[in-house]
């Protein structure tokens, strides 16, 4: 290992502050010189392990290592793998042969050429890494420059696009990075802005950018969705077939006059998710039944044997928004997207109902017992905000970006942040 380190008086308290602030241009990170790291702004701080007993950093190149321990910091450059472990609240430096140092506050990691990258499992990343105590584990975050983010964040959302799809693919860019800027600091006073899985946006590195996505990400360049001047909470799925709704009648939500339900049967019925059926037999629906109810209350539930499920009302776009199952000894009434939950998937019960816009068929023996239900469904997904199948429709019909956004998400404006 490059054993050079320097003592930087105060340089971790001073990068602290540059987090927290946000502007254009680039910064200096570990030192200044063409050899230091920069974060480039606007970024987001991804949250990539959450409680890690150990940590191995190395790069695709020769790579720097800020080590913080009472506002002063020494920086050590390797061109070898790394690992970081816990040690009494503080963190300690190893590398093959042994030790390198301990009693760390915290640890930024960042690539010394900028055309090199940081790696960390089978991932490489963008941006640097701060590696800080989290109990008697560690935390990973990620602190990378928004655009970077999207470029590993969209591709999985949407999938490969060709290039007649390019404006969907900017559509997606736009509203990925509104959703991700509405979302910084969600977490209060924790040192991360975004998780890497669905509870925000799934979120890969480097290995998942594609070429059409990342032009569009660039071309795009600080573009977000507004109303009347605040970033919109940009919801997306993906399929709505043929009708997107409010978003008040999907979820216990307020109302938001850009989220309304919007017809969209020309751009989406292409996609293979546009008409599905799920069957059912009746003991196995009122096993489903029986679990969702159980984990609900938390306590063992039976039910009595089906016979019949009631559709009690519907949204503007179609979906069921109450549904009664009916048993010989009671009802059980659910509601909107929660539908979803209870009767999961007939072919998988690991997942959810692919959406809630669905008819029912049944089929009764002599008895009046349900025995077979049948769900006649449309679209993937809960149905508000853009429907990514259509958006792509819509691109492949030659509309621009800034007309699929518009279509989905109704009264907003296109503004350009950076």
């Amino acid at each position: 290992m490059g054993r050079i380190f320097k003592l930087i008086p105060k340089l971790g308290a001073v990068l602290f502050l540059i987090l927290l602030v946000w502007g254009c241009g680039a910064v200096p990170g570990l030192k200044e010189g063409s050899e230091a790291g920069y974060i480039r702004i606007p970024f987001v701080r991804v949250l990539l392990n959450n409680g890690a007993d150990n940590l191995e950093m190395a790069s695709t190149g020769t790579f720097s290592l800020e080590c913080i321990r009472a506002g002063k910091s020494m920086v050590y450059y390797s061109s070898r793998p790394v690992t970081v472990t816990p040690e009494r609240g503080r963190l300690t430096v190893w590398m093959k042969g042994g030790k390198i140092d301990g009693g760390f506050d915290e640890i930024l990691v960042a690539p010394r050429r900028h055309r090199d990258l940081l790696k960390y499992g089978a991932h490489r990343y963008r941006g640097m890494f701060r590696i800080i105590p989290h109990g008697v584990n560690l935390r990973l975050i990620n602190i990378v420059h928004l655009d970077d983010y999207l470029k590993g964040v969209v591709p999985p959302e949407i999938g490969k696009l060709k290039e007649n799809e390019l404006e969907a693919a900017k559509a997606q860019a736009v509203a990925a990075r509104t959703y991700s800027m509405a979302h910084l600091s969600q977490y209060g006073d924790e040192p991360f802005d975004m998780k890497t899985d669905v509870s925000d946006q799934v979120y890969h590195g480097v290995e998942v950018e594609e070429k059409i996505i990342s032009r569009a990400i660039d071309a795009t360049r600080g573009y977000v969705i507004k109303y009347k001047d605040k970033l919109i909470n940009a919801y997306y799925h993906s399929t709505c077939g043929g009708s997107t709704d409010y978003i008040e009648e999907v979820w216990e939500r307020t109302s938001m006059p850009y989220l309304q339900a919007v017809t969209d049967d020309k751009y989406c019925s292409w996609s293979k998710y546009y008409d599905w059926t799920e069957t059912f037999s009746g003991p196995q629906l009122k096993l489903l039944i029986e679990q969702y109810l159980s984990a609900e209350r938390g306590r063992e539930i039976r039910i009595d044997d089906i016979i019949d499920i009631i559709i009690g009302a519907r949204t503007a776009g179609g979906r069921v928004a109450e549904l009664t199952v009916r048993t010989a000894a009671m009802d059980y009434t659910f509601g909107k997207d929660k539908i979803r939950w209870v009767f999961r998937r007939a072919s998988n019960p690991e997942l959810i109902l692919q959406s809630a816009r669905f008819d029912v068929r049944l089929r009764k023996n002599e008895q009046g017992q349900v025995t077979r239900i049948d769900l006649d469904g449309h679209g993937y997904g809960h149905g508000v905000g853009m429907c990514q199948c259509g958006a792509i429709g819509m691109a492949r019909d030659g509309k621009k970006y800034a007309d699929i956004l518009t279509h989905y998400y109704r009264n907003v404006q296109l503004a350009r942040l950076y």
